[in-house]
């Protein structure tokens, strides 16, 4: 079972196992959060077209590092990871396909503003502002639990 573990600027981490969320919101658009959406995926088949005629396609496994730039991003691909492809944002005419899990929704946070929330299925909701937070971190069931923060009760 993974687990989701959010790191705020102040007060405690919280963390909660992915299959235990119900619904979460709101949605988060745009070109950079998609990328996002896409690095915090576990697989997937992703397009990045430019033009008439030239697409960027590639599976999660070979998607090793996206870094931000003024203009886009740099993503790094292959099993060498060594030749960064870069993407200017005002190049780039469609993207896809949409990813909706929990998981990818968490990877759109950096880009979101105001407030967010996650439903889980026993009913209680944790709500918290986006901005210069949350961090997140999936932690898979080989990971250990880092000593100390908080861990969200989930009855």
């Amino acid at each position: 079972m993974t687990r989701a573990r959010l790191t705020f600027p102040q007060g405690d981490p919280i963390e909660f196992p992915l299959e235990d969320v119900a619904a979460f919101g709101p949605e988060i658009g745009g070109f950079r959060s998609w990328l996002g959406a896409v690095y915090a995926s576990a697989d997937g088949r992703w397009v990045i077209r430019f033009g008439e005629d030239e697409i960027l396609g590639f599976r999660r496994s070979e998607l090793k590092r996206i870094r931000a730039t003024p203009d886009g991003a740099e993503l790094t691909l292959g099993a060498d990871g060594e030749d960064p492809v870069p993407v200017r944002e005002t190049d780039v005419r469609s993207y896809g396909p949409e990813p909706t899990d929990v998981r990818s929704w968490l990877g759109r946070l950096a880009h979101g503003k105001g407030d967010a929330w996650v439903r889980f299925t026993d009913g209680h909701e944790l709500r918290f502002t986006m901005g210069h937070g949350p961090h997140i971190r999936f932690l898979e069931p080989t990971d250990t639990l880092p000593e100390g923060g908080f861990r969200l009760p989930l009855a």
